[in-house]
């Protein structure tokens, strides 16, 4: 019998988390009900969807940023939705949620950063804060972990404003490549997600709070020159500001400790597959749009 797995934020306009209910669809009875039909920021209709379905796992992959009382208010509703996830984890096997490498404070540089590092310093930015009370939390319960994203990429993701997919998307118009300021960055493949929140569903990790990245940073530039190979062409790139811009990279050491099998994509094949994608889904892409997104 397959095992029961609510994932949040998995509609049609979600990126991470339509990801994931199309690649577990077959391994689990997977449960994604779209914001109309449950809304997390509510803790009774999550309790009552969460018992009458039976659920048991939650896999929490939505953020939820409405207006609220005329001003948007970040923490304040990414918070609610955790806690109330919180509150029922108790009646689930497991919790996973999606964190950020916001934790470890985006104002200084973030290089090949490790999970014993967190709390050296605690961000000023809404999401950066929220993300790091959560782990706070993950960290003091019995079931909930933390799958901490830096850079991750893939089809379904925002191309206009996503850099990976935004250099494919340019790259099969023939347009000039753009990088807004040099820096050192750790991309992860959607594709390769999947399989790891299988591990993390079928295993008791040692610990709370996990780095999801390629461990393998990249110059910017570097990656744009791997979109053109990618394409088989010869484009312009142009870095729009001089200097640099902060590093934003992690180590994946503690995860390989205990997922020995863990198998990555490397950087060039995922942007190869990434690329292949939007040359087929050209006429999806508002060129206009493309042409002046930088």
């Amino acid at each position: 019998m397959m095992k029961k797995i609510l994932i949040t934020g998995a509609g049609p306009k979600s990126f991470v988390g339509r990801n994931l209910k199309e690649a577990l669809a077959g391994k689990y009875e997977v449960f994604a009900p779209p914001h109309s039909e449950l809304e997390l920021l509510d803790y009774q209709a999550l309790e009552r969807y969460v018992l009458e379905n039976g659920i048991e796992a939650i896999v929490h992959a939505a953020v939820h940023v409405p207006m609220f009382n005329g001003a948007e208010k970040e923490f304040y509703n990414d918070m609610q939705m955790f806690l109330n996830i919180e509150k029922i984890s108790h009646r689930v096997e497991k919790v996973l949620y999606f964190g950020s490498g916001a934790e470890f404070d985006k104002r200084y540089d973030i290089t090949m950063v490790r999970e014993e590092e967190f709390g050296k310093t605690i961000p000023v930015s809404e999401y950066g804060m929220a993300k790091y009370t959560m782990n706070l939390l993950a960290r003091r319960s019995e079931n909930i972990y933390n799958l901490r994203l830096f850079g991750i990429f893939g089809k379904y993701e925002l191309w206009d404003i996503k850099f990976l997919s935004n250099l494919c998307c340019k790259a099969a118009f023939d347009l000039p490549l753009t990088i807004r300021k040099e820096c050192s960055f750790d991309f992860f493949y959607i594709e390769d997600l999947p399989p790891v929140i299988e591990w993390f569903l079928e295993h008791t990790p040692r610990y709370h709070d996990y780095n999801i990245c390629q461990g393998q940073p990249y110059p910017l530039t570097r990656l744009a020159g791997m979109v053109l190979k990618a394409a088989g062409k010869t484009l312009p790139v142009t870095v729009l500001e001089q200097g640099r811009n902060l590093d934003y990279t992690a180590s994946n050491e503690r995860l390989r400790s205990e997922y020995e099998n863990m198998r990555l994509t490397c950087t060039q094949d995922a942007l190869e597959q990434l690329y292949r994608y939007y040359e087929a889904h050209k006429a999806q892409i508002d060129y206009e749009r493309l042409r002046s997104s930088r």
